[in-house]
């Protein structure tokens, strides 16, 4: 039914306070009408409105929360109950269970913390609390790694030495000072989170903000960042895929430190699935969400670009248990290579329906060739590089599935499992995945505020933008920033990540795990996975060119020559690396 003009209603002025459009305040007369106002809510919101949160939205942010659709569909209605119906119903928690660094005598800097602290969403503000806390007890004790520990393992940051300093908190002129963590719930709403930020600016003076909460927070604070000129570290969120971070932009007090679906999709079409693996028909299964549209249309213009295309593209509903319909259709195309863009358990389940229709990946020549129809799968980093895919699917997750991620979130080398230690000293538990971002952004503060001498907003973005050494806590590589790139990656830190199940597929050529599933007794290394461990590791033959030029130490003399990852097909070579080089003979990478 199409809309009249004269009642289409308009994006918000970027100098107005963000509109809030409820429901209606009687109860729908029918599943009709009902279905009419979530689709009205859904295009205000597309607009640029404050909406209160329906079904379908909710789905979307169990997605991006990692939330099971099963549990997610249980838990809405208790959802509503407990958060309240509408934004305007809603007002600025105060977050986790403390401030960090509350208390603490002298001068103090307090760095704010946006995040998701109520309702099903309140594992993530968990997240926030251990990895951010953790780093902010960390610098209140010990300050700043001096820059000669920071190398001083083997290349990588020496946390005994660390643990060894007692600056009590980082240096500004003559004065320590400490930090202090200010947490405040979004309510799962921007205009929430806008007020929150405001309180957190007026009541607290904060000096940095960590977003961690939804990701139209970003957008909705955009005025008020600027308003107060105040730096702000995105530590979850893609917002460069879509041109939207400085300099393409004028936010310039917004970085980002999580990787873009743009380079990961890059290396995988364009130097892994066509250069590598020689595949020229291609297909997307993705979700109805505003993630699955962007992979999908990332997708589309990569493999336009290199004179390809998608020869189908189907999408389902978040939580969709049967793709068998969707699958059939894909599969009267014949592509040899699947995209799938969805969530650890819809990806699962599209493998569960390729498989009643027999259409499990076996091995690039049968994906080329057939015979039938067994396409490699390529996933979003969300879905086929978590290991909790692999898990629901059973025997239909095959080796050779590929996904991406980036070298600093790999975290099973010898060298850095001291910080791990760390984590499990302070909560008696290991990190569940996700903290290290928020951890690593108060470093980042930390370190600007530092570098600047200052707390003043010109200057800690100029101490950002000039981070060029930069600084790690909780990853492999440190993260780093520059005037005309506000993101702390480059292309040339990501990596490629395939599925292993505990033991190496028979195939000719064989191929070997890596020491993280198997251990290196000539180099006395133990290994880091448990016996029979299904799950991701780093793919070795992946963006290699670009691992090298940025993580040569790192890429070579650690995971090379120890054995690290799949590193298929190791042929014997005098003048490759450690006296070998890596082919692509092998049939199932």
């Amino acid at each position: 039914m199409s809309r009249n003009p004269s009642d289409e209603p308009t994006p918000p002025r970027p100098d107005a306070p963000i509109p809030s459009y409820e429901f209606p305040r009687r109860k729908p007369r029918n599943r009709k009408e009902a279905a009419r106002w979530e689709r009205e809510m859904e295009h205000r919101s597309a607009l640029g409105w404050d909406t209160p949160i329906n079904r379908r939205a909710f789905l979307d942010l169990s997605k991006r929360l990692g939330l099971g659709a099963a549990a997610a569909s249980a838990a809405f209605p208790a959802f509503l109950a407990a958060c309240g119906r509408t934004a305007s119903s809603l007002s600025p928690s105060r977050g986790g269970k403390f401030d960090v660094g509350a208390g603490a005598e002298g001068d103090t800097i307090n760095i704010g913390a946006i995040s998701i602290y109520s309702g099903v969403g309140a594992f993530v503000g968990k997240l926030v609390d251990r990895g951010a806390g953790l780093a902010t007890k960390q610098l209140n004790r010990h300050g700043l790694p001096d820059p000669a520990i920071l190398k001083s393992n083997n290349g990588f940051p020496d946390f005994e030495a660390y643990q060894q300093q007692d600056l009590g908190g980082i240096k500004i002129g003559d004065r320590t000072v400490k930090l202090r963590l200010i947490s405040r719930d979004d309510n799962l709403s921007a205009q929430v989170a806008v007020s929150a930020i405001q309180e957190m600016i007026t009541s607290f003076d904060i000096k940095g903000l960590i977003f961690a909460g939804l990701y139209d927070d970003i957008y909705a604070a955009k005025r008020l960042l600027q308003q107060y000129n105040l730096p702000a570290i995105a530590a979850y969120g893609d917002i460069a895929s879509v041109g939207q971070l400085y300099p393409q932009t004028d936010y310039r007090q917004l970085f980002q430190m999580f990787p873009p679906d743009k380079w990961g999709i890059e290396l995988a079409l364009d130097e892994y699935a066509i250069a590598d693996r020689g595949y020229r028909r291609f297909a997307y299964l993705g979700d109805n969400t505003a993630i699955g549209a962007q992979g999908k249309r990332l997708i589309g213009e990569t493999l336009a670009a290199s004179g390809n295309r998608l020869l189908a593209a189907e999408q389902y509903n978040v939580g969709d248990v049967d793709m068998t319909a969707q699958l059939q259709r894909i599969r009267s195309a014949n592509p040899q290579v699947l995209m799938i863009w969805g969530i650890a358990g819809d990806t699962a389940h599209a493998l569960e329906s390729m498989k009643r229709l027999d259409g499990v990946y076996i091995d690039q020549p049968t994906a080329l060739r057939g015979p039938g129809w067994h396409p490699q799968i390529i996933g979003f980093e969300g879905g086929a590089a978590e290991r909790t895919f692999a898990v629901l699917a059973g025997d239909a997750a095959r080796v050779g599935t590929m996904s991406y991620w980036y070298m600093g979130g790999i975290g099973y080398i010898p060298e850095f499992q001291r910080a791990v230690d760390l984590f499990k000293e302070e909560y008696g538990d290991s990190p569940t995945g996700g903290e290290n971002n928020p951890a690593d952004a108060v470093f980042l503060f930390a370190k600007a505020f530092q570098d600047a001498q200052s707390t003043d907003g010109d200057k800690v973005i100029a101490a950002l933008e000039n981070m060029k050494d930069g600084i790690n806590f909780s990853s492999i590589a440190p993260h780093t920033f520059s005037a005309d790139r506000h993101i702390s990656l480059e292309k040339d830190d990501m990596v490629g990540i395939t599925l292993e199940r505990g033991r190496a597929v028979p195939t000719s050529p064989p191929y070997e795990l890596g020491t993280e599933f198997t251990g290196n007794a000539e180099l006395g290394l133990k290994a880091f996975n448990p016996p029979g461990y299904i799950g991701p590791t780093m793919f070795m033959r992946f963006n290699q060119a670009g691992l090298r030029r940025k993580h040569e130490r790192l890429y070579l003399d650690v995971m090379l020559k120890q054995g690290f990852g799949t590193q298929c097909t190791k042929r014997p070579d005098p003048s490759g690396d450690w006296g070998f080089r890596l082919t692509n003979e092998c049939k199932i990478h």
